[in-house]
């Protein structure tokens, strides 16, 4: 026994000089490596506020590692009033910063200043007032105390494009505190549209915002810069950095709750909620456009417009020269030196081409043998290419045009609303009762054809919600109503008794067929009757315990002009109509029931004209896949 047990502890201890070994190999393994890998780059980046949303993607890139793998090592040096974070990369304080578009007016004083990305599409700089305070038109402000951030040169711009006189504004210095507004100190204040005015809505206060963008004055924001001398000795870094920075946003915009929440637990906020910066968030998605432009993107068109705009106003020269300004991610190689070595390689090849040219002439008809086989091949993979790309490019131009043309046309209607209601003559109501209704036609146009690209590139996606179906159906035909009793139509909504009273579905996406049914019901009937109804049916499912599954259908009938059998192939095509005299007597665009019926098929259906004649009327049916839901409310 006692033999055994020395065998054992023998045994015992040769197993523990064996894991040592092993472990002490490995520590050394690591130190070697360790040893070999080279150290991060510190550098610093400039920020032009406190710790907020506004610099989201930063700290994303700092949290997830991408400033790591590019080799960096970042710190995040915060602003505060008095200080001039631009001044402060230019001193060597930091290595990179994020400006406002005065970085034009500071390149043309000779500031080498290199723009490497705009992460906002658009600037939330604003001037903020509040309801109450006497301001109710921009050129209120004359004469009344206002506050004035460093850095707004747009709002100057802005000022001088309303013909505010800059000898009337009484400017105080920004205290940075929205107590000065609430309590009537000034009567308005240069402020962000992604943070202050929901400090005013907490208090209980509407703000009144003036963007420039209302005169036109659409300019980038928060831009990332550097320096030309960082740019030429450090090429890579500021690479490295900027490819990581905007890796950083990307992953920001798309989980901005992860984000707000690693703010809070990591940074001083100043005591902001998450409220807070969620609404910071959302207001941020709105500047920068995720879904619809690239992160970074910087348009040298659109900097040209910039300083044409400041050099109107006499705040930059004529023409003012961009070289230099922004930055080429993917700049073109100079082969000038490479010239006279390509010129000797070129006579070399010559020569050794009229030399096997004998050899090349034995195999010429081989090849075009070859070539034939293979021609008709690559001439329909090439037009197949083609026309996918052709395709693809006009869903991106139609998404960025009906972008960029929606926004100046919200403003459009939005101050012909404000003019309208200020007049009192009844001709000229009349006159801008058609510009709005004009405007509003033109913005339901856009909204088609951006929805129409969303869906074409398969990014839209749908947002499943509870409903109360009679309310819902009730306020469709309240909506409809007016319409229908100006034309004396009979307007019916009819909810079968055995249907669910709540469903799961994507309601807005529901709400817009079924608005389209009827509107195009009502315009195309001049008497009679438009009658909607609505019944649904149990899905039968293999899983008897998974939650119950009903199919709806949308029956939309009406007593109008009916559709001749040769026009009813091309009824759900893009911009298919039934026949040209549609759009001249009716207007639209021909892409609302294409819409409609890949929104349906979104949401599980199909939708159909399953009943049509000439004079006598239509009817359409809607058929939807929805789950069901307890209803706590009252009966139906």
């Amino acid at each position: 026994m006692a033999g055994r047990v020395m065998l054992y502890n023998r045994q015992s201890m040769k197993i523990n000089r064996h894991w040592l070994a092993g472990i002490t190999l490995v520590l050394l393994v690591n130190t070697l490596l360790g040893a070999d890998a080279p150290p991060l780059d510190k550098v610093t980046l400039q920020l032009k506020w406190k710790h907020q949303f506004q610099f989201a993607g930063y700290y994303a890139a700092m949290a997830k590692g991408y400033y790591k793998d590019a080799g960096l090592y970042v710190s995040l040096r915060e602003a505060g009033p008095g200080q001039d974070a631009v001044q402060n990369v230019l001193d060597g304080q930091a290595e990179f910063g994020v400006g406002t578009s005065d970085v034009l007016l500071l390149r043309q004083r000779g500031a080498p200043i290199v723009v490497l990305a705009t992460i906002f599409q658009h600037s939330p700089l604003v001037l903020l007032t509040r309801e109450g305070s006497g301001v109710k038109d921009i050129q209120d402000v004359q004469g009344k105390p206002i506050m004035i951030e460093p850095d707004s040169a747009e709002l100057s711009a802005y000022f001088k494009y309303e013909g505010v006189d800059p000898a009337k504004l009484y400017i105080l210095p920004h205290t940075y505190n929205i107590g000065d507004l609430l309590s009537g100190k000034v009567a308005a204040m240069s402020a962000y549209s992604t943070d202050e005015p929901y400090r005013l809505n907490l208090a209980g206060v509407k703000p009144l915002v003036f963007t420039p963008r209302a005169g036109g004055i659409d300019f980038y924001g928060d831009n990332l810069f550097t320096t030309e001398v960082q740019l030429r000795e450090h090429p890579e870094r500021v690479r490295a950095f900027r490819e990581a920075s905007l890796k950083g946003w990307q992953y920001a915009m798309d989980h901005p709750e992860e984000i707000v929440d690693l703010i809070l637990r990591d940074y001083n906020t100043q005591n902001k909620t998450r409220d807070q910066l969620l609404f910071e968030a959302r207001q941020t998605a709105d500047l920068m456009h995720p879904e619809l432009i690239e992160v970074g993107h910087m348009n040298p068109g659109r900097w040209r417009h910039m300083a044409d705009t400041y050099a109107e106003f006499h705040m930059l020269p004529a023409e003012f020269n961009l070289a230099g300004l922004l930055y080429d991610p993917n700049p073109k190689p100079n082969y000038a030196r490479f010239y006279w070595p390509m010129a000797i390689i070129s006579l070399v090849a010559v020569a050794a081409l009229l030399w096997l040219l004998p050899l090349y002439r034995l195999n010429i008809r081989l090849r075009q043998t070859i070539v034939r086989e293979r021609l008709l091949q690559t001439e329909l993979r090439q037009a197949k290419e083609t026309a996918e790309a052709a395709n693809a490019a006009k869903t991106r131009y139609l998404a960025v045009i009906t972008h960029e043309v929606r926004t100046p046309l919200s403003g459009i209607i939005g101050l012909t609303g404000l003019v309208r209601d200020e007049l009192q003559a009844a001709e000229p109501k009349k006159m801008l009762d058609v510009v709005q209704a004009t405007g509003e036609d033109m913005l339901r146009l856009i909204n088609d054809v951006l929805e129409y690209s969303k869906i074409e590139e398969g990014r839209l996606q749908l947002e499943l919600t509870t409903v109360d179906v009679a309310p819902f159906l009730d306020g469709l035909r309240q909506f409809f109503l007016p319409m229908a009793r100006e034309k004396s139509l009979d307007l019916q909504v009819h909810l079968a008794p055995e249907a669910p009273r709540v469903i799961l579905t994507d309601v807005l996406r529901l709400k817009g067929i079924l608005r389209n049914l009827l509107s195009n019901a009502i315009k195309f009937t001049e008497q009679g009757t438009v009658m909607l109804e609505v019944s649904a049916k149990p899905e039968s499912q293999k899983d008897e315990t998974a939650d119950p599954v009903w199919r709806w259908c949308f029956a939309m009938h009406d007593t109008g002009v009916g559709i001749a059998s040769e026009h009813v192939e091309g009824l759900f095509q893009p911009y298919g109509q039934a026949h040209a005299g549609i759009a001249r007597n009716f207007g639209g665009t021909g892409l609302g029931l294409a819409i409609s019926q890949q929104l349906a098929r979104l949401l599980g259906g199909d939708l159909k004209l399953t009943e049509s004649l000439p004079g006598k009327g239509s009817t359409f049916v809607l058929e939807i896949v929805t789950g069901e839901t307890i209803a706590v409310d009252s009966p139906r």
